[in-house]
């Protein structure tokens, strides 16, 4: 029995002793497993990603770099004597972007290198020095940027180094705002609708917000329906549309407003002239004709009074100098009578 109570006793320790060294193993490994998921949270935080709202466009993920949408354009410069060429390109978003321009290389040309240069405003950002290649008939210079953000958003320009010099500029623009209707006249009391879009009717871009602002000449101010109610409502249609409803019309109103619609590199504008006009004002020229038709037509009468006034007074003269006349041809026979009766 005492050996069977010492063998017990034997198990009970061994136990108590594994169950120790199992707590301290999951005492010890709680921390690790917390560091690994603060580790795997910080690494997410870290992550960035695009965002179409943010102010640049610049990404990394997992360290790797952003790919952007790759676009070309090529200016070919062969008028001669024209010396300078230009080329608008829009773009909407931010992209990688290859510029080309292209010589035509006469016959006769017997130049074996060419010297080109890029400038941007008034830095030079890259030069180059082009060989001859027979199977070749065009002198190429290439440069490629990565458009990101507004900044770049610039004119860029090839430079052939002949003389004259030869260039062309690529011009990067934002999508154009088109206004439907650049003058508008209405009157008081009614309601007029300004109109503005983005793209054409095959094209449709849409803008990541749209903006109305007027401007008297004193400053901008921007329109807000929300505020005004009774007196503003935008009007939505699609996207790439945007209409400004203005209610009860004074004259207080007449003049610019401003569309503007907002992209990822950059922002562009349409300028709508509102004129309103009273009732009357249609009639001021009618009413100024009808006041010197009438002046007309009464110096025209006065004329023909003091007319017929000179008339009469001629007509009364000339029949006074008959009468006298009459009395001095009868006086005159009356003297030659007596005259003849004294000599008989």
């Amino acid at each position: 029995m005492r050996g069977s109570g010492a063998i017990v006793l034997q198990l009970v320790l061994l136990l108590a002793l594994w169950g120790a060294s199992e707590a301290e193993t999951s005492e010890t490994s709680t921390p690790s497993e917390n560091i690994s998921q603060k580790t795997s949270e910080i690494s997410r935080h870290t992550t960035r990603e695009y965002s179409s709202t943010g102010p640049s466009s610049t990404m990394e993920t997992f360290g790797q770099a952003e790919k952007l949408p790759f676009l070309n354009d090529t200016i070919i410069i062969q008028e001669f004597p024209k010396v300078s060429q230009t080329k608008s390109i829009t773009l909407e978003s931010p992209a990688e972007l290859e510029l080309m321009c292209s010589l035509v290389i006469s016959n006769t040309t017997n130049v074996e290198k060419m010297e080109t240069i890029w400038n941007s405003g008034n830095a030079t950002i890259n030069s180059e020095t082009i060989r001859r290649n027979e199977t070749h008939s065009k002198w190429c210079t290439r440069y490629t940027i990565k458009v990101r953000n507004q900044d770049q958003m610039r004119n860029y320009t090839c430079i052939y180094k002949t003389k004259p010099e030869i260039n062309a500029t690529f011009v990067l623009q934002v999508p154009q705002v088109h206004v439907k209707s650049e003058h508008i006249i209405s009157y008081v009391g009614d309601s007029v609708v300004l109109t503005c879009v983005v793209g054409n009717g095959k094209t449709h871009i849409n803008p990541r917000f749209w903006t109305w602002y007027s401007n008297n000449g004193s400053g901008e101010v921007v329109i807000n329906s929300t505020l005004m109610p009774e007196k503003y409502s935008f009007i939505e249609t699609h996207k790439n549309i945007t209409k400004l409803k203005i209610f009860d019309l004074s004259e207080l109103d007449s003049m610019s407003y401003w569309c503007k619609a907002g992209f990822l590199l950059g922002e562009s504008k349409g300028k709508v002239s509102l004129k309103v006009l009273t009732y009357l004002t249609p009639l001021k020229p009618f009413l100024v004709i009808a006041a010197e038709v009438i002046v007309l037509v009464a110096l025209i009468f006065i004329y023909e009074v003091f007319s017929k006034k000179k008339e009469v007074n001629t007509e009364v003269e000339k029949e006074f100098e008959q009468v006298e006349t009459l009395k001095s041809e009868d006086s005159n026979g009356m003297e030659t009578s007596s005259t003849r009766h004294r000599k008989v």
